[in-house]
């Protein structure tokens, strides 16, 4: 078996794997080869377009019969105030004979040798026992939330709304409110240019609308896209920043509630709704928690360096990566005694930190002194993220040898969230 990253002329092939694996009609099946390429390079219209050469793929001893590919796209994602690079897993696909064969085995584990740099990863996952395998864990949660709009309050906001449509200009307003949002939660992405062409589109055409809300004084607050459908709206993109921006969104709702009885929203699991939908009886509303995929730690001595610690204090770390040597060994993580200067790791802070404190290095070096907790690749990328609490009794892997109140000084639960697909 060969692997490598792919070639030019094999970008097609590629495709041609996803559409059979994931069972989707392929888009410009007709074009060569060629003449795919060349029009993903000149209009890409994603991500994957964009890094279209980031795939590695599995052949055959010939090293051109292809087994299988996967896509590792170089996100910017956030990690406790910081920017860092997070290679977000897509396209895990093989042809159907080739299952089995350890061929998506061998493309993983020859992108995390490779690494290129990357501090955390991402991947949505078939099987999660499948991707433990390479050292994921489960990783940030959705809460879906379904509001039946005749019990919703009507809120009496000062602001206005604006329909997305070509020509409307309302780009960077949205970006705006992505900014902040992206600030707050780890592994929440960066979108980029691509990930807002749906501006290109004209609603009319599509049923797809997207819709701004500002204040009184003109500042943008939020904005959502609705996709209307036997007599309910489908939000999957409901972004606001405070509460102001999401009972903008919601008088609007509530504007187009004559015609839809019901309205799906997705937000992080740390919205509080409480103190603003006065009515949960009589099935007004529903929730249901979603788990949205799985997170891997790539650089545990950056990630130590860089995370926000609670008080001041020192914790011997093991961790035992079995596919990437360099994260393996006892790691002691000194924090809150005085300030660090920033590591050479770090790509430099994210602007607009909300509520969140100016980043403070922490002092990480290698020791062969006993730990204080020991920890699997896994359990240390859903820790170091912030995906749950320490809690020795549900992770039954976590070896504790000091206080759980200590180790809690480093691994406690953060905001969270993720809205890319990929």
């Amino acid at each position: 078996m060969v692997v490598r990253k792919i070639r030019p002329g094999e970008y097609k092939r590629c495709q041609q794997l996803c559409a059979l694996a994931f069972e989707y009609e392929m888009k410009d099946a007709q074009l060569t080869p060629e003449a795919l390429l060349k029009k993903v390079r000149e209009d890409p219209r994603s991500m994957q377009d964009i890094h279209w050469d980031s795939q590695w793929a599995a052949f055959e001893d010939d090293d051109q019969t292809m087994m299988a590919t996967m896509t590792v796209i170089p996100w910017r994602a956030t990690f406790d105030g910081q920017s860092v690079c997070m290679a977000g897993i897509g396209g895990v696909a093989s042809l159907p004979q080739y299952r089995r064969s350890g061929a998506i085995r061998a493309c993983f584990e020859a992108m995390l040798r490779e690494n290129c740099g990357f501090y955390l990863s991402y991947l949505y996952p078939f099987s999660t026992e499948f991707y433990r395998k390479f050292g994921y864990e489960l990783g940030c949660d959705w809460v879906k939330w379904r509001l039946r709009l005749a019990g919703m309050p009507r809120p009496d906001v000062a602001g206005s709304w604006k329909l997305a449509e070509p020509g409307s200009k309302v780009l960077a307003d949205i970006v705006a409110v992505d900014r902040l949002r992206e600030a707050r939660y780890n592994c929440m992405v960066r979108a980029g240019a691509s990930e807002y062409l749906f501006l290109r589109d004209d609603p009319f055409v599509t049923r797809r609308y997207c819709y701004v809300y500002y204040n009184a004084e003109g500042v943008p607050k939020g904005w959502m896209t609705v996709a209307p459908g036997n007599g309910e709206m489908d939000c999957p993109r409901f972004v606001f920043n405070d509460r102001e921006g999401f009972l903008g969104l919601l008088a609007l709702l509530m504007r187009l509630s004559a015609d839809h009885s019901h309205a799906t929203i997705y937000l992080p699991d740390d919205v509080e709704l409480r103190g603003v939908i006065p009515e949960w009886s009589f099935g007004n509303v529903t929730r249901d928690v979603e788990q949205k995929g799985m997170v891997r730690a790539m650089n545990v001595q950056a990630l130590l360096g860089m995370a926000r610690m609670r008080g001041e204090g020192s914790l011997r770390i093991a961790v035992n990566d079995p596919q990437i040597p360099e994260n393996t060994g006892c790691f002691e993580v000194s924090f809150g005694r005085e300030e660090q200067e920033a590591p050479a790791f770090v790509s430099g802070a994210l602007a607009g930190h909300l509520d969140l404190p100016e980043p403070r290095f922490n002092g990480v070096r290698r020791v062969g002194d006993a730990p204080d907790i020991e920890l699997t690749i896994q359990d240390f990328s859903r820790l170091i993220v912030g995906c749950c609490d320490l809690d020795p009794e549900w992770l039954p892997d976590v070896k504790l040898h000091c206080p759980v109140e200590q180790a809690a000084q480093v691994f406690y639960r953060k905001p969270t969230f993720i809205s890319a697909f990929f």
